[in-house]
């Protein structure tokens, strides 16, 4: 018998259950390129450039932050075309030609002019640019390893937007005090380029799953007909919307919601780093418990809990139950979307799993631009956030729902699953 069958039979005897999988290599490759894609470098790492750029080119704090907006609008446009084209092709082809683009398309931002209209145009192309390198790519090709261990190997992926998020401002902040904002835009290509060899070695579908010469006919699941007609895929973009329209305005005006409360700067930025914390903490515990629980449940009492953080907020809570409001609203943050993942491939298998996703993660940005929007026109409306916390309130409680609905109905409808395997 040759080396090579031996090393063929072994892998074959090592399954999920065990950290000798091959796909737990893939996990963790995985983990390392979402700690520095654009869902970090291009979105949470906006904040550090808006006071230097202030100072460089005297913009207004709202004329540097429509960025924001500009980015989240932009990723709703191309989810969908990337959900497409990874269901097409597979996630490895996607992602690799992305990595060194994105990596110029941020150097380039070097020679950033004191011109708006080229700064907004930067911010279009940035995130267009890096479309193969958003999560879906990713959590495609992990989902392609694992069944019984599904939630954790999407929980230890996706912590990488987490880890990466509390990394990059310590390194890029740092960049930005000693040497200008100009040097931290290539320090951020260079953290991406670091991502390269162990996408180039790694990542890669389980063989068998991925999609050959751009055929999917041998991709197991249902045909997307069949899912975006379920009422499961219905539910799915109605609680997605709605998280969309929370979480991403609490983010954004938690500190100044906190201020307005009373609570000193130093403790809204304690408070933030809480919230920090526990969307790394949500992404792993959900990862952990969804491979034994209901997905659908334990978004529901996390959702509960978000419903509970809302009402507080809404009353100008202080103290040390700010730091409980961050811990709830951060366990969400960090749950989401390995639930959305770990659903996606139970209801309705690998056969579509790019495009269903590049929709839902395109209402969720819809959702959040708007809530970006929405809750500080309430504010200015009422003089408080009060009023728009409520709202909030309500929002979750109604996502909650939709949630119970989603474990109750799943129940009765065995199908789905059964329909996904064949």
């Amino acid at each position: 018998m040759t080396m090579m069958v031996r090393q063929d039979i072994e892998r074959k005897a090592v399954d999920e259950n065990s950290w000798r999988y091959p796909g737990w290599l893939v996990v963790f490759a995985a983990m390392v390129a979402l700690m520095f894609g654009p869902s970090t470098v291009a979105v949470l790492s906006l904040g550090l450039f808006i006071k230097p750029l202030e100072v460089d080119f005297g913009w207004s704090r709202t004329q540097i932050a429509l960025a924001s907006s500009i980015v989240s609008y932009t990723v709703m446009v191309i989810s969908p075309i990337q959900g497409y084209l990874v269901d097409r092709f597979g996630g490895r082809v996607v992602i690799l030609p992305c990595i060194p683009l994105f990596c110029v398309a941020l150097g380039l931002m070097y020679y950033m002019p004191a011109v708006p209209w080229i700064y907004y145009a930067a911010w279009v192309a940035i995130p267009a640019i890096g479309i193969g390198l958003f999560p879906l790519s990713y959590l495609r090709v992990v989902s392609s390893w694992f069944d019984k261990r599904l939630g954790l190997a999407i929980g230890i992926a996706n912590a990488g937007i987490g880890i990466g998020g509390t990394i990059i401002p310590l390194v890029i902040g740092s960049l930005i005090a000693n040497y200008g904002w100009r040097i931290g835009y290539l320090g951020l290509a260079g953290l991406v380029a670091l991502t390269f060899p162990a996408v180039w070695f790694l990542v890669r579908e389980k063989p068998g799953t991925a999609p050959r010469k751009g055929s999917k006919s041998m991709v197991p699941g249902l045909s997307f007909r069949e899912a975006a007609g379920s009422r499961e895929f219905k539910m799915l973009v109605g609680v997605f919307l709605l998280l969309g329209l929370i979480n991403t305005a609490l983010i954004v005006h938690q500190i100044p919601m906190l201020i307005d409360a009373g609570v000193t700067p130093q403790r809204a930025a304690l408070v933030q780093a809480t919230f920090g914390i526990f969307v790394i903490i949500g992404r792993l515990a959900t990862g952990l418990l969804i491979d034994f629980v209901s997905a659908a449940l334990v978004m529901f009492v996390l959702v509960l809990g978000a419903t509970v953080a809302c009402a507080l907020y809404a009353y100008g809570v202080t103290g040390n139950v700010v730091f409980l409001c961050a811990a709830l609203l951060g366990m969400v943050l960090g749950a989401e979307f390995d639930v959305l993942s770990y659903l996606l491939k139970k209801y309705f298998g690998m056969k579509t799993f790019g495009k269903l996703y590049g929709i839902i993660f395109s209402v969720f940005q819809f959702g959040a631009g708007g809530g970006a929007i929405l809750l500080p026109l309430m504010r200015q409306a009422s003089g408080s956030y009060r009023s728009g916390l409520l709202v909030f309130t309500g929002a979750t409680l109604l996502c909650a729902m939709l949630l119970m609905l989603m474990h109750i109905g799943s129940r009765n409808r065995p199908y789905m699953q059964e329909l996904a395997k064949n």
